[in-house]
């Protein structure tokens, strides 16, 4: 199965679906020229995003995210400077078109907010997690020695009887009869 790929002034090429994600996105760098710290992903002609850069395992076949016979573009995934307040947010997605639709880039653009968003929202989660977790911390729990004491001793409750309290097993031939028997009359 195969796709197309269009970058800069109109030019495509094609590409093999029935790979793994890691080595087809390793291919469309090194055909384009791009750098390995470059981080790209793939938008179909409507603009969405494939989220290839965000795939957990990189392993997984690009057939089971791309349709055959389709175009898809390149997209460069722009994050923010290392070492800034804004090192890991989503910046924009710019498509490596020389002339994109204003389309592509209004769908890039609201793809590129919203994953922004969610990543501001987990991170937030995060961090009321951590306040959470460093207040619980940080409570005194009452210690052996603080533990309330009793005007009473706290026995332990007796064990109920039961029917057979022997610890003889029951004489070979007899069976037991009743409600237990796995076995009939």
């Amino acid at each position: 199965m195969f796709a197309y790929i269009k970058h800069g002034d109109n030019q495509q090429f094609l590409i093999n679906m029935n790979c793994c994600v890691f080595q087809l996105l390793y291919y469309i760098r090194n055909k384009v020229g791009l750098p390995k710290t470059d981080t790209i992903d793939l938008c179909d002609e409507s603009g969405t995003m494939k989220l290839f850069f965000l795939m957990k395992p990189p392993g997984e076949y690009a057939i089971k995210f791309l349709t055959a016979r389709n175009t898809y573009y390149i997209c460069r995934v722009k994050r923010g400077s290392p070492g800034t307040r804004l090192q890991n947010a989503y910046l924009a997605f710019v498509p490596l078109l020389k002339t994109p639709t204003p389309e592509l880039i209004d769908a890039l653009r609201s793809q590129c907010d919203m994953l922004e968003k969610s990543r501001l929202k987990t991170l937030k989660m995060q961090e009321a997690a951590q306040k959470v977790a460093s207040a619980e911390s940080s409570m005194k729990l009452p210690t052996i020695s603080q533990a309330p004491q009793y005007p009473f001793p706290v026995l332990p409750l007796p064990l109920p009887a039961t029917t057979h309290t022997s610890t003889q097993p029951l004489e070979s031939g007899k069976r037991k009869k009743g409600r237990d028997s796995c076995q009939g009359p």
